[in-house]
């Protein structure tokens, strides 16, 4: 007690309440990093690799090289599964707006079928477009009685039936605007057009 600290030097103050176990923790131990913890979790896991290749090698260095090996590998199959599964997620929308647009040639003739790809070309649906043509050119080639109609077979089963070199390139147009990463351009719906009516009109 002095004159100038009534109540106590305010040093002595926080040293007895930093020695108090209550503040402790929370004033003298550095908070770990998310990391910290997520190694504590794993190494468990880590020694039940690392021991039984221990006792087989018998080299700490060797060992423990191979432990990380194995954990490089495993880390790039996970990596790779999980590139594939988001590609084949981007892919699923595009893959089944196209089944979804072959199969309304069950329920409409070729004619319809190109009305239909004409507005939606018009209104800038290039993809929807794009399915429509190819659903009325499979369509078409059933009316005209060159291949019966099934919407189960794939383009390469129709470009093997047909076996007509304009319909190769509509097909592979097709595969393109269905079911390539990236949405078709009108370039591209035009270019089926032309190939459409190459096929059609002959006949």
């Amino acid at each position: 007690m002095s004159a100038l600290w009534p109540h106590g030097d305010p040093r002595a103050v926080a040293q007895s309440v930093l020695a108090d176990p209550r503040f402790r923790d929370a004033a003298g131990t550095p908070v770990k990093p998310w990391w910290s913890y997520l190694l504590d979790a794993l190494a468990p896991w880590w020694h039940r690799l690392i021991d039984p290749l221990g006792r087989a090698v018998g080299d700490a260095a060797a060992t423990r090289a191979i432990g990380i090996a194995v954990l490089v590998v495993v880390l790039a199959f996970l990596l790779f599964v999980v590139v594939r599964f988001a590609r084949r997620t981007r892919l699923q929308r595009p893959a089944r707006q196209a089944n979804a647009a072959v199969a309304l040639a069950s329920d409409a003739d070729a004619r319809t079928l190109l009305a239909r790809a004409r507005a939606a070309a018009a209104a800038g649906r290039n993809h929807e477009a794009a399915a429509l043509l190819w659903a009325s050119a499979l369509r078409a080639l059933d009316e005209r009685g060159r291949v019966r109609f099934d919407p189960a077979r794939t383009p390469g089963e129709w470009r093997r039936l047909v076996g007509d070199p304009a319909f190769d390139a509509l097909a592979r147009d097709a595969v393109v605007a269905m079911f390539g990463e990236r949405d078709p351009d009108a370039a591209l719906v035009a270019r089926m057009r032309e190939t459409y009516d190459r096929i059609v009109a002959p006949a």
